[in-house]
């Protein structure tokens, strides 16, 4: 097996740079890890680097998965043998959000532990060398780069779990909010639709991009763009009836914001829907 290069770990190291940009703790995490890792004078510079990759795993889990976020989700359960959040429940808690369980694992196909264990390991690896002893000196180049290479592509690769676990919601909740989308368009009077005509009828929607935009402990939030079709009538029933009215049909654009319950994701409330259609077309 080829050792790890120096140009693998920079690539991994932009990897999770680039999955938390703006996190300024970070980069000055990772900018003293490599550079112990590249200090080839100092007898210690492996134990140096499992301290900072620990600490940044740390950081990583905190940032992400904050105590009182993990404690509401609904599948949270103290632990019986610390008073805190563990780790296993913040990288769950970082995959999943508030999403049930039984969501998570028959919907979007994961299983949030699975994900995270590999990153725990590693992280679990690092114990020992954190820890300067006669016998736990890391100083050897390939062993520090392996550490160093192993943690960062974990991270990367939780976080990219993370992301397509995000993406197969859209697909397990496409038929709730379809079904939403369309009661909530039939309850309320669309102003911009109501406007268009003497009676404005809903006929169907279509839609073509479903976003998630917030994801947290109990709330789970979405952005829809589509189309609806409507059925516009100008005059009364009896004047369509006899000649003096006419119908006609036409689709608009839409973008709608649903608010949900991340616990309870399939259940969406018709009446926690915006919308907005964009019939500027019709006045072309």
């Amino acid at each position: 097996m080829a050792a790890t290069s120096w140009t693998e770990i920079d690539d991994a190291r932009r990897a999770v740079l680039s999955a938390m940009p703006s996190d300024k703790f970070l980069k000055t995490i990772l900018k003293g890890v490599m550079r112990a890792a590249r200090d080839k004078k100092n007898p210690i510079r492996g134990n140096l680097v499992a301290s900072g990759l620990r600490e940044l795993v740390t950081h990583v889990l905190h940032t992400l998965a904050p105590d009182d976020e993990v404690r509401r989700c609904v599948w949270f359960v103290q632990a019986k043998d610390t008073k805190t959040v563990t780790r296993v429940q913040r990288a769950r808690y970082i995959v999943q959000a508030g999403l049930p369980d039984a969501f998570v694992k028959d919907k979007l196909k994961r299983e949030a532990a699975k994900l995270a264990k590999p990153l725990l390991k590693a992280m679990d690896g690092l114990h020992k060398a954190t820890h300067v002893r006669a016998d736990t000196v890391v100083h050897q180049g390939s062993e520090v780069r392996e550490m160093l290479y192993d943690v960062l592509v974990e991270i990367s690769a939780l976080l990219e779990d993370t992301e397509a676990a995000r993406e197969r919601i859209n697909d397990a909740v496409a038929g709730a909010l379809h079904n939403a989308v369309f009661e909530s368009m039939i309850l309320d009077t669309i102003q911009e639709l109501d406007e268009l005509s003497t009676h404005t009828r809903v006929e169907h929607h279509r839609m073509e991009t479903i976003k998630v935009k917030r994801l947290d402990a109990e709330h789970i939030d979405f952005v829809v763009t589509g189309e609806v079709k409507v059925k516009l009538q100008y005059g009364s029933d009896s004047d369509v009836a006899n000649d003096i009215g006419m119908c006609s049909s036409d689709s608009y654009p839409y973008r709608a914001r649903v608010s949900g319950e991340a616990g309870n994701p399939l259940e969406i409330d018709p009446n926690a829907i915006r919308l907005k259609v964009d019939t500027s077309s019709f006045y072309e």
